[in-house]
């Protein structure tokens, strides 16, 4: 069965609904100030990390521009990020002046919402990924993947309560600030369905990654008054390490839920002696890419299909082609690979 536009809602819904997971911890009561500034700094290793991964996969399609030397495009693109990330940036710095917030302590409600819409901005530009990816391929590998960026949302939750453990605050502004921070995840999985631009997506993922360095900025100059440089220190390095681990977690079970096998697939051998070379494949069908160099590479695409593939030497995996037709690229990170070029045709009906 193919994913539709309610299997993409669906997606998004369960990936986006598991940042109310770490809401809870707002309702804290007869939290210290020094437990509740521990608890912020922990969500801010989190918020270092997602600066990180999302700066990460910026930068990347900046590279990967650069290095097919689409320089028209890579203008575009540079214009962007620039526009992107002085505007996240700024833009919540004047938001803040207006309201205030920068004076004294600084208002935990508003630090709050600043990171639920910093991390709204990056989930919108996910859920354009998981619409974009899965509207051709199958709703069964399509959930074990949402899964994983659910798993992954569910510490995004931690990061927008975190400021207001143990501060008066009503329930019904907590589940706002987890629909900002979770709702465009759905959204944006609805609309990837049937519209993609890699450059809405990078102005996005820019936008976040703008709005949550400013974030971490105001979470490091507020907390480190209730806590010694040390412990300060010591609880960002346990959130950014809880993150980690979190996302290491993902990747290990999203790449091991991956068939080895699928009956009537196009398999790709990949091999020095393939990497260049351009192929074409059907909407909609299963690929089985196979490792045949003598070392563990990353397989990855722009929109071929979804998420990423590690294998060892002599392992295979199989994955789901988007049902979008067009020209995509199977990409081999870190490597001086040239990509394998896929043009994926409609399938007549």
């Amino acid at each position: 069965m193919e994913a539709g536009a309610p299997a993409n809602l669906l997606m998004g819904v369960i990936a986006g609904a598991t940042i109310f997971l770490g809401l809870p911890v707002a309702f804290l009561r007869g939290v210290g100030e020094k437990t509740r500034g521990s608890l912020t700094m922990a969500a801010c290793g989190v918020l270092v990390l997602l600066i990180v991964d999302v700066g990460y996969h910026m930068i990347e399609s900046l590279e990967r521009t650069a290095m097919e030397a689409n320089w028209h495009k890579l203008g575009i693109m540079s214009a962007i990020v620039f526009l992107g990330l002085m505007y996240g940036l700024v833009g919540l710095a004047k938001l803040e002046e207006r309201r205030g917030a920068m004076k004294g302590e600084g208002d935990p409600l508003s630090i709050a919402t600043m990171i639920a819409i910093g991390i709204g901005l990056h989930n919108f530009a996910e859920g354009l990924a998981i619409g974009q990816s899965f509207s051709g391929g199958s709703i069964s590998l399509g959930v074990v993947l949402v899964v994983g960026f659910a798993m992954h949302n569910a510490t995004e939750g931690f990061g927008i309560a975190a400021p207001l453990a143990g501060k008066p605050v009503s329930f019904w502004r907590i589940a706002l600030l987890g629909l900002i921070g979770g709702g465009p995840t759905a959204i944006g999985a609805l609309i990837g369905g049937f519209f993609v631009n890699e450059y809405v997506t990078l102005l996005f993922l820019t936008l976040a990654v703008g709005s949550l360095i400013y974030v971490v900025r105001e979470l490091l100059r507020l907390r480190f008054a209730s806590l010694t440089p040390s412990g300060a220190m010591l609880a960002l390095s346990m959130g950014l390490l809880f993150g980690i681990y979190t996302e290491i977690a993902v990747e290990a079970a999203t790449n091991s839920s991956r068939s080895t096998t699928v009956q009537n697939a196009i398999e790709i051998d990949f091999s020095r002696a393939t990497a260049g070379k351009s192929m074409s494949v059907p909407a909609g069908c299963n690929i089985v890419i196979k490792n045949s160099e003598s070392t563990t590479l990353e397989f990855e695409s722009d929109g071929l299909f979804a998420g990423e593939l590690f294998l060892k030497s002599g392992e295979q995996a199989s994955v789901s082609v988007t049902n979008k037709a067009g020209e995509y690229k199977l990409i081999i990170e870190d490597t001086d690979f040239a990509p394998i070029s896929v043009k994926v045709t409609p399938v007549s009906k």
